[in-house]
Formats: structure tokens, C-alpha cells, sequence
């Protein structure tokens, strides 16, 4: 299983509230099946930033597959003003040339999920209880000069040790880095290069997908 997506996001201040929108898609690759998942991704929400914060998710997400001929959309709802509970979802899946919807599926996305097929049948999962496969990465010294992990490293520091002086100091450093580079490539007129992405539409796609490799 591999996955590819690109993002950017637009925010927005919404009185208490600051709201986020994930511009972009990710692409899902089984490589048992030999099929591509198109997904976009839910809006995220900060709420009461003035007194006890909290996140939550909301908006509809689409995902298709082109290959097996059935697409699902995905709702994630806010929590209403009074009453309600948080982290909800509804989800459809149908089959794109019939329009037959085959699964509905209903719950909280980080918890329960009930899900019933159109023959009748459920499934629930519990998402809390799913295995969680700790992801290998590269040491940081065998890392690239400008690879996330190392670049941010001293402000990922700061914020595990609760030190948010030193964090805001480190990430001010580095903005400040990266203004006078792009200065002095704008001075000599010398264009950015990506080293791994390349521009497709309004995004930013990886150009050695894992399955593209092999």
C-alpha cells in the first residue's frame, strides 16, 4: 500500500473559531489489486482558541476509483452549537454506473464505525482499536539538507519540551533563512527548482510514487 498526496491549505478566522481548508488530493495505491484511490481531504477546525482549544474535522470528502467502477463520499459534521456530539460521520459508496448505493457506513471517524451493505449485512469496526504499525524513517544525519524531519528538528524540540519561546525562535530563524534565499535567487533571477515534486493543475505531485518505482 502506497500513498501520494499533496496539499496547501487556505484559513480562515471565524469569530472563536479558526477554520482551515486542505486544498489538494491524495492517491491511495493497493498493490495486491493493482487499483488508484482518489481522495480529497475534510476541512479542519480550531475551536475556541480564546479559552480551551479543541480540533475538529468537517466538510464532505470524495473518494473514486476509476478501475473497480465505485466512488464513495464522506461527511464529516461539526458539532452544533448546543448539543450533538463531536467527531461525527456518514459515509455512501455506490456503484458509478448503476448509481446503486452497495454500503453506508455511519459513526464516529476515530471511534465506532457501523457499516451496512445492500444485502442486508453490517460490519462495525472500531477505529481506537486498529493496530498502529510504527513508521521507519531515516536517521536524521542521513537525511536531506532541507528533508522536514531535519529541517524542523530544533522547533520539534522546543514544542516536546514545552518551550515555546525557543520553538517561536527557531521557526523565526528558519522563515528568516528562507526570505533572504528567495531574495537572493530573485536578485540573480535564478528560478526554484523542486527536486521531487512536479507541478500538475493546482498541486504539487511527487514524481517517484512507490509504485511507479518498481
Amino acid at each position: 500500500m502506497c500513498v501520494n498526496t499533496h496539499v496547501w491549505t487556505k484559513s480562515k478566522f471565524m469569530g472563536m473559531s479558526v477554520g482551515v481548508s486542505m486544498v489538494g488530493e491524495g492517491v491511495l495505491y493497493l498493490s495486491e489489486y493493482d487499483e488508484e484511490y482518489v481522495f480529497t481531504l475534510p476541512c479542519a477546525y480550531a475551536r475556541s482558541i480564546l479559552t480551551v482549544p479543541w480540533v475538529e474535522l468537517g466538510g464532505k470528502v470524495t473518494i473514486s476509483c476509476a478501475k473497480s467502477g465505485y466512488s464513495a463520499t464522506v461527511t464529516f459534521h461539526t458539532k452544533p452549537f448546543y448539543g450533538g456530539k463531536v467527531h461525527r460521520v456518514t459515509a455512501e459508496v455506490k456503484h458509478n454506473q448503476t448509481g446503486n448505493i452497495v454500503c453506508k457506513a455511519q459513526g464516529e471517524w476515530n471511534g465506532v464505525l457501523e457499516f451496512t451493505y445492500s444485502n442486508g449485512e453490517t460490519k462495525v469496526i472500531d477505529t481506537s482499536k486498529l493496530p498502529i504499525i510504527k513508521k521507519k524513517i531515516r536517521r536524521l544525519e542521513k537525511q536531506g539538507q532541507y528533508e522536514s524531519r531535519r529541517l524542523w528538528q530544533h522547533v520539534t524540540e522546543s514544542l516536546k519540551a514545552g518551550n515555546m519561546d525557543a520553538a517561536t525562535e527557531h521557526k523565526h530563524r528558519l522563515e528568516e533563512r528562507q526570505r533572504t534565499e528567495g531574495k537572493q535567487r530573485a536578485a540573480t533571477k535564478t528560478p526554484w527548482k523542486p527536486k521531487y515534486f512536479i507541478k500538475e493543475g493546482e498541486g504539487w505531485v511527487y514524481h517517484k510514487p512507490l509504485w511507479k518505482a518498481h
